[in-house]
């Protein structure tokens, strides 16, 4: 065998070993395409499993750290759309007094706990019983905007939110 027949051997196994590789690649983003895709909210295999208790009911909940530049951009933009939400924190409320624009301040180290694994801000719609469930980590105000539209908005079979946050959520 002369050393150009090698060379060319040895070129066109690469080009299928990579033809093959390309193919993998593919196929497992067509399969989380398939799996992202799965469920209007985003869960690929459960909703989440959080349940923040009965002072939290029916509410849109941020958990919000004030050492964190865009907590306070998510704080101001509930404010500003006056979406009834309420801030959980793991400070004392002290530190939110000129900070949280009106909103209720929650401290609370417990339920704090059950999602600090998060990196906040964690942007929370709990129901009527204090469970979360629909949770997004925002990573600009633009994400506020939408996902608080999205939350208030008419779901199928005509439920509000999904857990009835837009009637009780100004409580």
């Amino acid at each position: 065998m002369t050393t150009s027949t090698a060379f060319t051997l040895i070129t066109w196994a690469a080009i299928v070993v990579l033809f093959f590789g390309l193919a993998a690649v593919l196929r497992e983003v067509r399969l989380l395409r398939g799996i992202v895709n799965r469920t209007a909210d985003g869960f690929v295999a459960a909703p989440p499993d959080v349940v923040l208790g009965p002072r939290f009911a029916g509410r849109i909940v941020a958990a919000v750290d004030s050492g964190c530049p865009l907590c306070l951009t998510v704080v101001d933009r509930l404010a500003e759309l006056d979406a009834g939400g309420t801030l959980l924190t793991h400070e004392p409320p002290a530190v939110w007094q000129g900070l949280a624009r009106g909103l209720p301040v929650i401290s609370d180290a417990e339920v704090w706990r059950s999602i600090s694994h998060l990196s906040p801000p964690v942007l929370m719609l709990a129901d009527d019983g204090g469970r979360v469930r629909r949770l997004l980590l925002p990573v600009r105000a633009g994400d506020v905007d939408t996902t608080l539209a999205e939350w208030a908005g008419p779901k199928a079979g005509g439920d509000v939110g999904g857990t009835g946050v837009g009637a009780n959520s100004g409580a």
